[in-house]
């Protein structure tokens, strides 16, 4: 069986968080991790290794997110090519990107040594993400 590229990100990204000591458990539940039983993690990737990472949602896949986060907390990372991953809330996503009839596009962008700024059809997101934010998920 061979190894997709987006099991290589979604690796790296779930490496990130277990390298922090606070998993205590991770299990799949398609398209979602369910880490520490409570906490849904959905993993979107640009293999592109330089700022902007371009991101896109498409419509079942809003719809999904709106009915997952109804029921438990979700955090949504996306992971910017080797650069590190964005952890955003359901609430933050959807500040940038209501939930549309077609497809979501979401970009995040970072110069060098700052934090990421996401944007979308809705606009910028409120204040930046701290690339470290990927690894407090769990904290709340």
């Amino acid at each position: 069986m061979s190894i997709r590229k987006q099991q290589f990100y979604e690796g790296a990204a779930l490496h990130l968080l277990a390298c922090g000591g606070s998993i205590k458990s991770i299990r799949y539940a398609a398209p979602f991790f369910v880490v520490n039983g409570d906490v849904l993690v959905h993993l979107k990737y640009s293999a592109k290794s330089r700022s902007p990472w371009a991101f896109t949602f498409t419509r079942d896949e809003q719809s999904l997110l709106g009915k997952a986060a109804t029921g438990a907390r979700l955090v949504i990372g996306l992971i910017c090519g080797a650069d590190g991953v964005a952890a955003l809330t359901y609430e933050r996503y959807r500040s940038v990107a209501a939930h549309r009839k077609g497809a979501v596009h979401i970009a995040c962008y970072r110069k060098h040594r700052q934090h990421y700024e996401v944007s979308g059809p809705d606009g910028c997101l409120i204040g930046k993400v701290a690339p470290a934010n990927w690894r407090r998920i769990l904290e709340n």
